[in-house]
């Protein structure tokens, strides 16, 4: 019997047919002068003659007021954003977003994910200036908001047509942003496994080319292993390793259609944190923990990642924050309800191997 859909309609959902959105500018430069100049001539690329800029509240609005005096095609009133809320990207989004050709982002990444849901709402393109490398959410099309009762959510975001940053500027961050970034980089191999765990038993389907980019993005660091001045101090190769890195799993996110390319157990596990023992860490932290932990669990070279850890100055993820050791395997074990629908290496362990893999991870130091 005939389904009534010709060739067209079976092409426009076939597999091998897919449309996404691609960044087309990732540029670095030193210095404010600098800044100003590239962002000038990428806004004159894409014919962006009125632009609304939108910065955090705190100090990267001192940044994002300079910006605005500085670039003509800036012709709205800065927008400061306060948090990573549903209101705010309500706010924003009346603002005049959708009356002017693009939208600059100046901040972290709550001001980052604020812009991008709001931009989404509004169909209008996005030039991200991140002022921290401390998470893929900087060219992903992810954007994590707070509802209303409190709780995070992940949903769709505009990708962002054009990454530009001052890398004095992320040099001056606090030590602890950069090694969120770390964190969250180094996840993207136990994210990985726990994909292909998924697929396994026909929950998913893995995209090869997704998982090559995120494989990729966290060689770039697996690759020039910093030492702990490096990443209180980092290095312009280092920096730009990172933010390579970032981009490239925010667009492994977008060629996936979701963020399994870079999110599995050890993500879980920092929304478990959140949850049971909020203020912990910064996020890219706690995955951090998390990767250490999934790795073994996965049965991985968890004590080289470890390593690795110590060497990059995450010492306090390395040794579970503080936490004792039943704290943490009540937070593992909470894990898996942060998403049910998540299949993980959480999904298939004992709870007497999550007791065995937190007592190593904590007793190795």
């Amino acid at each position: 019997m005939s389904s009534g859909r010709g060739p067209a309609a079976a092409r426009e959902t076939s597999v091998w047919r897919r449309y996404m959105e691609l960044p087309r500018y990732l540029r670095a430069v030193h210095g404010q002068p600098a800044l100003v100049r590239l962002l000038g001539g990428v806004m004159a690329e894409l014919g962006f003659g009125r632009v609304a800029l939108v910065s955090g509240a705190t100090h990267t609005a001192v940044l994002g007021a300079e910006l605005a005096g500085a670039l003509a095609p800036v012709s709205f009133q800065p927008v400061r954003v306060a948090a990573n809320t549903q209101a705010e990207v309500e706010r924003v989004a009346a603002s005049g977003v959708a009356e002017a050709d693009g939208v600059l982002a100046v901040g972290g990444g709550k001001t980052i994910d604020v812009a991008k849901s709001a931009c989404a709402a509004a169909d209008v393109p996005l030039i991200v200036v991140p002022t921290q490398l401390t998470a893929d959410g900087i060219a992903s099309p992810v954007s994590v908001i707070r509802a209303d009762d409190g709780t995070l959510h992940s949903g769709h975001g505009r990708l962002p047509i054009a990454v530009v940053v001052d890398l004095d500027v992320i040099r001056g961050a606090p030590p602890e942003r950069t090694r969120a970034g770390l964190g969250d980089l180094l996840a993207n191999r136990s994210a990985l496994v726990d994909w292909r765990l998924a697929a396994a038993i026909g929950h998913e389907e893995v995209d090869d080319f997704a998982a090559l980019l995120a494989d990729s993005a966290s060689d770039l660091v697996y690759g020039f292993p910093p030492d702990g001045a490096a990443v209180a101090r980092p290095s312009p190769e280092f920096l730009e390793r990172l933010l390579r890195g970032l981009v490239l799993s925010g667009l492994a996110m977008e060629i996936a259609g979701s963020s399994r390319p870079c999110s599995g157990a050890e993500h879980l596990i920092s929304h478990a944190l959140d949850a049971l023992r909020p203020g912990t860490a910064q996020h890219g932290e706690q995955v951090a923990l998390g990767t250490l932990v999934a790795t073994h669990l996965q049965g991985g070279d968890w004590r080289s990642l470890r390593e690795f850890m110590l060497a990059a100055g995450m010492s306090a993820a390395a040794a579970g924050f503080g936490l004792a050791e039943e704290d943490l395997v009540a937070v593992v074990r909470a894990a898996p309800s942060m998403r049910p629908d998540r299949y993980t290496i959480l999904s298939e362990t004992a709870p007497a191997a999550v007791e065995a893999a937190v007592r190593d991870v904590l007793s190795s130091l």
